[in-house]
């Protein structure tokens, strides 16, 4: 959405009064679009919030894997929390004419600074989240042995090069802003399809390994499918944005580029914000039981759950098959002394 500001805060409110009021639409349009924003602002808030309680609450989802996802899911907390009610507020004053008043310059800052933020911060968490799951999959072992402090100083770094970005945007270096924010972009993108397409050509690959080895492969094949998903989700929804304000920076297109091409744009960009936990809870099978137990539903047993027990069963050592069938054929046994002794009753009261 900063796509359609100056690249400086101070003028914020300039810009947009310099669109062409040819490409001023109706107030009637305004309506319908700033309600479609509101409806995403409040699916954004309500999912993330729930997304991040249910991390906290419970136990099974504080897993070291999950720790990006619930740095993504504060970063478009963010954005629908802040960054979506002040953008509305901005594009109905000056576009739609919806409302009258004046936007100060802290009001501008406050949005520049939310928007670049949480939208920056979202774009580098998918990166990491896919290089991740791209040394889980090549080195497992080593995976394991990762930290709780590595993963805090990744969440440091993803906020730390978004609150960079955003001082030069704020600071008014326009050069300097454009190269770091086009680096970030084009190192991302080339990251997130790298990575995806090293792990499905490492899925690809038929390893044969034992039962035990087989439940492990399965539950992170799956978490690797979800969260590359995600990323994947993320660049997608990025790139018209990022691709638009590349060419309106470099060309100045601002008066070319229709004003409804960056509304639809914006708006495109944010509905990943509230599809991601829709991902999860379809996904991960740790949130859809958190979130089973907390809407006291019963939780629907779909196919890869299934695979997961008969990976479980398939697991069991030798011993304890062993034990089992020991187990029953003592129970088999009871039963048919049981059964000769009610014959033996019989046959003496005859």
């Amino acid at each position: 959405m900063s796509a359609m500001n100056n690249t400086s805060a101070n003028n914020i409110s300039e810009d947009y009064k310099s669109t062409s009021s040819m490409d001023f639409p109706s107030k009637p349009e305004g309506i319908v679009w700033c309600s479609v924003f509101i409806l995403a602002a409040i699916l954004i808030v309500v999912e993330n919030l729930l997304t991040i309680v249910l991390f906290v609450t419970n136990q099974r989802l504080r897993k070291k894997s999950l720790f990006l996802v619930i740095n993504m899911a504060v970063a478009d907390l963010m954005l629908g929390a802040v960054t979506l009610p002040l953008y509305i507020y901005l594009v109905g004053k000056h576009h739609y004419q919806l409302w009258s008043g004046s936007v100060s310059q802290l009001f501008s800052y406050c949005y520049t600074i939310a928007d670049n933020i949480s939208m920056v911060a979202s774009l580098i968490t998918a990166t990491f989240m896919s290089c991740e799951r791209f040394y889980a999959i090549y080195r497992p072992f080593r995976h394991r042995t990762l930290s709780v402090r590595a993963y805090c100083i990744v969440i440091i770094v993803v906020w730390t090069l978004a609150s960079l970005d955003t001082i030069f945007l704020i600071a008014n270096l326009s050069k300097y802003y454009f190269f770091v924010w086009f680096s970030i972009c084009t190192v991302s993108i080339i990251l997130i399809c790298g990575c995806n397409i090293a792990i499905r050509r490492k899925f690809q690959e038929r390893i044969v390994a034992s039962s035990l080895q087989q439940t492990r492969d399965l539950q992170s094949k799956r978490l690797t499918k979800t969260l590359l998903f995600v990323s994947a989700l993320a660049l997608f929804c990025w790139l018209p944005f990022a691709s638009v304000f590349s060419l309106n920076v470099l060309l100045d297109l601002h008066d070319v580029i229709p004003w409804r091409c960056f509304v639809a744009m914006s708006f495109v960009n944010v509905t990943n914000a509230f599809v991601n936990p829709v991902v999860y809870a379809y996904r991960v099978p740790e949130f859809r039981q958190a979130l089973a137990r907390c809407c006291k539903i019963r939780r629907i047993v779909n196919t890869e759950d299934f695979e997961l027990r008969v990976a479980n069963t398939a697991a069991l050592t030798t011993p304890t098959r062993l034990r089992n069938l020991q187990t029953l054929r003592d129970i088999s046994n009871r039963d048919l002394q049981q059964l000769h002794f009610e014959e033996e009753v019989l046959d003496t009261k005859l």
